[in-house]
């Protein structure tokens, strides 16, 4: 009796060991880019890099928002980069109104990741898609939110977005990710199917 629990016992933790080890597979690829994003982001504010990026990303980021509000038929003006108003409320466009923090996280992300080239560069595509579209959203939401209610305009800007934008990230890689899994296991079965037999 004592040998099958010992045994059994064995067995358990030798599951545990691999799930533990699957788990941190699975998220090693997140704490790397982490790692790489801190260091970039910190290399990025340095004033050689930083005043051409803010110029290209200030920008584009003005001129995307206006006519994103203006393809929805949206009160949204726009004098002259970098300010714009939506619904009479004037708002700044700085750096960190960009999103460019989760366009690069996003791109270091599908360094790491043990995906197929062909789904990195689909989910790429799809990560910079909806951080473009939730982002001039945001725009044109908190242009709205400054008009009706200007006293809740820092705090929703400062911490619902960020959350928002945090948990989308994460959720379009467990998502992407869930996939490219279930991807290999169908090539693997696949594989398995139409292998030849050894030779006996």
């Amino acid at each position: 009796m004592n040998r099958k629990q010992n045994r059994k016992q064995r067995l358990e933790k030798k599951q545990q060991k691999e799930r533990q080890r699957e788990l941190f597979r699975q998220l090693s690829p997140l704490l790397w880019t982490f790692v790489v994003w801190f260091a970039l982001l910190s290399l990025i504010h340095t004033p050689l890099i930083k005043d051409p990026l803010l110029d290209f990303f200030v920008g584009f980021t003005t001129h995307s928002a206006y006519w994103f509000g203006r393809l929805l038929l949206l009160p949204v003006e726009m004098d002259r980069v970098p300010f714009l108003s939506v619904n009479g409320f004037h708002m700044r466009v700085v750096m960190e109104c960009t999103a460019y923090n989760f366009y690069l996280f996003a791109g270091v992300l599908m360094i790491f990741v043990r995906w197929p080239l062909k789904h990195r560069l689909i989910s790429l595509g799809i990560f910079f898609l909806l951080i473009f579209v939730m982002n001039n959203l945001r725009f044109i939401t908190m242009g709205y939110l400054g008009s009706y209610r200007p006293e809740l305009f820092d705090v929703v800007h400062d911490y619902l977005w960020n959350i928002l934008f945090g948990f989308m990230v994460f959720g379009t890689w467990a998502w992407r990710e869930h996939l490219a899994g279930r991807l290999e296991k169908a090539g693997n079965k696949g594989g398995a199917d139409t292998a030849l037999p050894a030779d006996a």
